[in-house]
């Protein structure tokens, strides 16, 4: 048996990589193999997810499978990790299609449960005690009260959140692990697999690019149609997404297009951001370590 930890990442989508969560894991000393379906890369097999398995966001719902047929093969592999025992993180979308997968519904949209930027998760009494997720709420806890973040008796911690669908009923095996005050069905676990309907990969970046686009798309009735795209271009400059040179835009757009009612909505939420973020470190690292500890553990174990 080789030493080499192997834990694939499946990234639907450009604009939702693995982000800080990749670097955390490598870190613990796993190698991560990415799928990107975005490319046209096949869902792989349990037999070929390795040691460990993350499931990441995208802009897609679980019901897309019309537009996006691995979502049927992902459905299936999650199925398989759950009864396999592999020790495997879904987020966002990720989370929405494992609980599809396993019997639970997802709403989409899910009217009021919708959420976007910084939220506290409220700790339940099973996630406190949880033995997957018990030390990852405990270590960010620790880190709320380091970084002066309330916690309401160590109960509540922020979370980096940007979701318009969400899971209404987790399947009958789950274990609720946390709430928000929007969104009841926010963390949960089946088996190893612990699903987060927020974004501990995320940062205050993403953040503000999250709040900007939707304050932009709320415009865009009462902008002409050139400066609305001026405006989206500038987005994708401030996002890093845009040109080679990074500098201007498809339409040599540049940041200084961007309204300055919707620049000033990102300034706040990655201020918010960045006020929470070593709480949003503290979860993410020991996220990665726990997960990689529950690898090895497996590795052990077979």
């Amino acid at each position: 048996m080789t030493d080499t930890l192997t834990i694939t990442v499946i990234e639907p989508e450009e604009l939702a990589p693995v982000g800080r969560l990749g670097e955390w894991l490598f870190a613990e000393g796993a190698t991560l193999r990415m799928v990107r379906p975005w490319q046209g890369e096949a869902i792989p097999s349990l037999n070929e997810v390795g040691d460990g398995l993350v499931v990441l966001g995208g802009s897609m719902s679980a019901h897309d499978e019309a537009d996006h047929p691995w979502l049927a093969d992902l459905r299936e592999l999650l199925c398989g990790v759950v009864d396999d025992g592999i020790p495997t993180i879904a987020i966002c979308l990720g989370a929405q299609v494992a609980a599809e997968a396993l019997g639970g519904t997802t709403a989409v949209p899910a009217l009021g449960n919708d959420e976007v930027g910084v939220v506290d998760l409220t700790i339940s009494p099973a996630g406190e005690s949880d033995p997957v997720f018990g030390q990852v709420a405990a270590e960010t806890i620790r880190a709320a009260h380091r970084a002066g973040i309330p916690t309401s008796g160590g109960t509540r911690i922020p979370a980096i959140v940007s979701h318009y669908d969400a899971v209404t009923q987790l399947p009958e095996a789950a274990t609720l692990l946390a709430s928000s005050d929007r969104s009841p069905v926010h963390t949960w676990r089946a088996g190893q697999l612990l699903a987060f309907q927020h974004h501990p990969e995320s940062d205050p970046a993403r953040v503000a690019y999250w709040r900007t686009r939707d304050a932009l798309n709320e415009q865009a009735g009462i902008m002409d149609a050139a400066s609305f795209r001026a405006a989206c271009d500038a987005l994708e400059v401030a996002a890093g997404k845009s040109a080679a040179s990074g500098a201007a835009g498809t339409h040599g757009a540049t940041a200084a297009d961007l309204p300055e009612a919707v620049a000033s909505v990102g300034a706040a939420a990655r201020e918010e951001a960045e006020r929470v973020d070593p709480v949003i470190q503290a979860f993410g690292r020991t996220l990665a370590r726990v997960l990689v500890r529950n690898v090895r553990a497996r590795r052990l174990s077979r």
